[in-house]
């Protein structure tokens, strides 16, 4: 070997110890074993990541863009966006003002929806979770790592962009229609991602030692001026019971319609061939959550017809779809 490969070697050898310390030094801060976590960390499959926000700030789908200027033609993409109403299964009551134009309308809906399914998901996963480290790793990963970073860039963007609440809620003659947009979306963004960390912080109250309020997200982070407007309202037990049986009722006459609608096309002398599920009825399937078989149809790993009363699926599709799936988990049995 020659004298330069050796000093070369030497050289990343060092780094890689300076590295490994600094890894260690880091863990031992956040009081974290990384023996303990390593086997939690590599069966974590869930993506926490709060849906759209990169899109909306570094994305197709940023405001800023020439492109979802207001005078786009944000009324179809609406009409085009084919999503089915979404429970709110969390705590927290979700108020905001009501758009009022197609753009501010197009982001109200696609933001609200999203994180609906971003929490309904999101606290199926974490009630799973019974492990008190797992759960104090989870919420120093969702919480403090992610969801608060989301609302320091929220923020940042804010401030940036003089993007303040007054120009959606006392607009002049003279208020850019842009100004006004962009300020209403980046609020209403603002206080989706608010639910979302108030959601998981509550799932994970019996490890999570400082609680945030929504007054103190805006304000300690967000760096809103106070006073703040609340616009999350944790709901009553009996609220949540009388949403709850709603559901189930719901639910239960969808179940006779289908009934209803097999034995009448039991008498019928034609035959359809064709089957569409909802996503619903792929949920009850248990293919995935409601999210991920949204993420599965925007990805078009399942082919799906957008209506607009929701996504159709037909059976063809699915067989196709779950024959593929079986063969992937047979491929990477064998490995």
């Amino acid at each position: 070997m020659s004298t330069t490969s050796f000093v070369l070697s030497k050289i990343i050898e060092i780094n890689f110890l300076f590295l490994h310390c600094r890894i260690k030094i880091n863990l031992q801060r956040d009081k974290i074993a990384f023996i303990d976590y390593f086997p939690y960390l590599l069966t974590m499959d869930f993506d926490y990541r709060f849906p759209l926000f990169e899109s909306i700030l570094y994305g197709s789908l940023n405001p800023f863009l020439r492109a979802n200027n207001f005078t786009a033609d944000f009324d179809e993409k609406y009409l085009g966006m084919g999503f089915d109403s979404t429970p709110d299964k969390g705590i927290y009551g979700f108020t905001f003002y009501k758009p009022a134009n197609f753009k501010c309308r197009f982001y109200y809906h696609k933001l609200v929806q999203e994180t609906f399914l971003y929490c309904n998901d999101i606290l199926e996963y974490l009630a799973e979770v019974q492990d008190a480290d797992s759960r104090a790793y989870l919420g120093l990963t969702i919480l403090d790592r992610h969801l608060k970073t989301c609302l320091l860039k929220i923020g940042e963007t804010l401030q940036t962009n003089n993007l303040s609440p007054t120009n959606f809620l006392q607009p002049t003659q003279d208020t850019d229609p842009e100004l006004f947009s962009n300020s209403y979306i980046f609020h209403l963004l603002k206080v989706c991602v608010a639910k979302a960390y108030l959601e998981v912080q509550n799932a994970l109250s019996d490890v999570v030692l400082n609680p945030l309020t929504e007054a103190m997200l805006y304000t300690a982070v967000v760096a809103e001026m106070p006073p703040v407007k609340s616009y999350l309202k944790q709901k009553s037990g009996e609220k949540l019971q009388q949403k709850e049986m709603v559901n189930n009722e719901k639910q239960s006459a969808q179940a006779d319609s289908e009934v209803a609608v097999e034995s009448n096309s039991k008498m019928n002398i034609s035959k359809v061939d064709t089957k569409l599920h909802s996503v619903k009825d792929l949920i009850a399937m248990k293919i995935g959550s409601d999210r991920t078989v949204r993420r599965l149809l925007e990805k078009k790993e399942l082919i799906g017809i957008k209506q607009n009363n929701g996504w159709r699926i037909e059976d063809t599709e699915l067989q196709r779809y779950l024959k593929n799936l079986k063969s992937k988990t047979n491929d990477k049995s064998k490995l």
